[in-house]
């Protein structure tokens, strides 16, 4: 259970082991307490997709919790901003010293960064499948 990313949301829609749960995701600086001050303080609701896997029975507008692996969040990390930031950088580098004109190395750094993310979104079925939310009863304590 360590090893889980945990957020809580209220159920929205049950159809047979899928459970429809929307959560409210708040930015890392959203419980500062400055941060009626600061632009950057921001939430926003999220709807996932869950797996009922222990077969409990959810009841719509109930408050569950949503695992993901630790594993896996780090390869979503990964995946969406490690690799992109390197094709940036990498892509950026290798233009300026071929090329010293700045803004076609902007050009073309840019346009690979969309390319990898345009490649993204045309296997983001597959990906899909091994990124597993898990929906399970939230028990609070009385």
């Amino acid at each position: 259970m360590e090893n889980n990313v945990k957020h809580e949301g209220i159920v929205q829609s049950i159809e047979g082991l899928n459970v429809t749960v929307k959560m409210t995701v708040n930015s890392a600086c959203a419980g500062c307490h400055a941060k009626s001050l600061c632009s950057a303080a921001d939430s926003r609701d999220k709807v996932v997709v869950a797996q009922n896997v222990n077969g409990a029975d959810f009841v719509i507008g109930e408050t569950v919790t949503v695992q993901l692996r630790q594993t896996l969040a780090m390869k979503a990390v990964i995946i969406c901003y490690l690799v992109p930031f390197i094709i940036l950088f990498s892509s950026f580098c290798l233009m300026y010293a071929i090329c010293p004109i700045e803004w076609a190395n902007v050009l073309v750094s840019l346009s690979l960064t969309a390319l990898y993310y345009i490649i993204l979104w045309f296997f983001r079925k597959k990906i899909e499948k091994n990124v597993t939310f898990v929906v399970n009863k939230t028990f609070q304590n009385i």
